[in-house]
């Protein structure tokens, strides 16, 4: 081959054509090549470089993927951990006083305290933990136990969380809260599939919070399930684990991100967490639908732009603050139930509010409603509501 600067510059004009098909025929050399005694092995030299220039640079490109990806984990969990650290220092103060009398108690019944103590925390609100030899209790024993505690205590006290170990049973007594809460729930798939893009969870935790999840895998059928379910899994689980809304979402958004790198997926987020202690509640959203808040029988818009989790390198959500009284019903839905607008929804929760509905009612008449109003539109449909009641004595 003849002169160094055309021969380079033949190469050169290899580019385009590698670009496009990915590889290099010895017809699509251009004229500055025409001199080559083995085209032939030219082309597979020049098809093995760019494959290997290509795997290189998605090498580069992925690793600087994970590497911010791993960057705002660990942002995420040090915060997290900050927050739990945070709890943790204001655990609250013992009191010897009920301690006496919670250890005094288990004696008389012939089961030792190894340990016991008894705290308030900064609301005053009281916790007992006491652990003795493995033991095993029917419903009826830890009724009464109960009840004793709550006499002692001098404070409504909630059925305990016992815990057993290899040979030790450890017993751990809250303060009951004032309120509780009543679930609803109900869900289509879309064009009658048997997956569904929605994932819904409801649960009230040991810290005395209702939780109320919905997660929105992008798209319908498979693909979207399995986003929905692991945003939804994920989230619940953080959310188990004393972990903030903001915190839990950081992380889910972290994980979806490196799941679906290269790829338009990800789920949206819908979180009410609600303090059944004292009726304060915040609401999270991450490019999910708009949420109902029915208060007396006037339906209020929960809204917020945001966008979905897995989409960008960082969740970008908003927060919403709330206080709810008894009686009032928060209703969250997928997109699915919006095909025709929200003013009906409003319309629907308060014809279903005046006539006395339970959640679990409310919830499949909605759902029933937006799966006739959706037509040919079809997506998936979920309706989750959540009501304040008083904790009965």
């Amino acid at each position: 081959m003849r002169g160094y600067a055309t021969a380079m510059d033949g190469l050169y004009h290899l580019k385009p054509t590698l670009e496009s098909k990915g590889r290099v025929e010895v017809e699509d050399l251009p004229g500055q090549l025409a001199g080559c005694i083995h085209p032939a092995d030219l082309c597979t030299a020049a098809n093995h470089g760019y494959r290997l220039w290509r795997s290189r640079r998605q090498t580069r490109a992925r690793a600087v993927t994970l590497r911010a990806a791993l960057t705002e984990q660990y942002s995420a969990l040090a915060g997290a951990l900050a927050q739990l650290a945070g709890k943790l220092g204001q655990a609250g103060l013992p009191d010897p006083r009920r301690e006496a009398r919670v250890a005094q108690l288990f004696a008389e019944l012939g089961l030792d305290a190894l340990e016991c103590s008894v705290t308030a925390d900064l609301a005053g609100r009281l916790t007992a933990n006491v652990t003795i030899c493995r033991t095993r209790f029917t419903p009826d024993e830890v009724a009464g136990l109960t009840d004793e505690m709550t006499r002692i205590c001098r404070r409504d006290m909630d059925t305990p969380e016992i815990t057993h170990c290899r040979t030790v049973t450890m017993l751990c007594f809250g303060e009951k809260p004032l309120f509780t809460v009543e679930f609803g729930a109900a869900a289509h798939a879309a064009g009658g599939q048997s997956v569904s893009g929605d994932a819904l969870d409801q649960f009230c935790d040991t810290s005395g919070r209702a939780q109320m999840l919905l997660c929105d895998g992008m798209g319908t059928g498979r693909a979207a399930a399995v986003d929905g379910q692991m945003a939804a899994k994920l989230t619940a689980q953080l959310l188990q684990a004393g972990f903030a809304a903001e915190s839990a979402a950081r992380l889910v958004n972290v994980a979806l991100g490196l799941k679906n790198a290269g790829q338009e997926s990800g789920a949206t987020l819908d979180l009410l967490t609600l303090d059944l202690y004292t009726g304060r509640a915040g609401l999270f959203k991450a490019g999910a639908a708009p949420s109902f808040l029915c208060r007396a029988g006037v339906v209020r818009t929960l809204d917020g732009a945001s966008l979905p989790m897995g989409v960008l390198p960082t969740v970008t959500g908003r927060s919403t603050a709330l206080t709810l009284d008894v009686g009032d019903t928060v209703m969250m839905v997928s997109d699915g139930a919006l095909c025709d607008g929200s003013a009906w929804l409003c319309d629907q929760l308060t014809l279903s509010t005046r006539l006395g509905q339970s959640p679990q009612q409310t919830a499949e008449a909605v759902a029933a409603s937006a799966v006739r109003r959706s037509g040919a539109r079809q997506d998936d449909i979920t309706v989750a509501i959540v009501r304040l009641e008083r904790q009965k004595s």
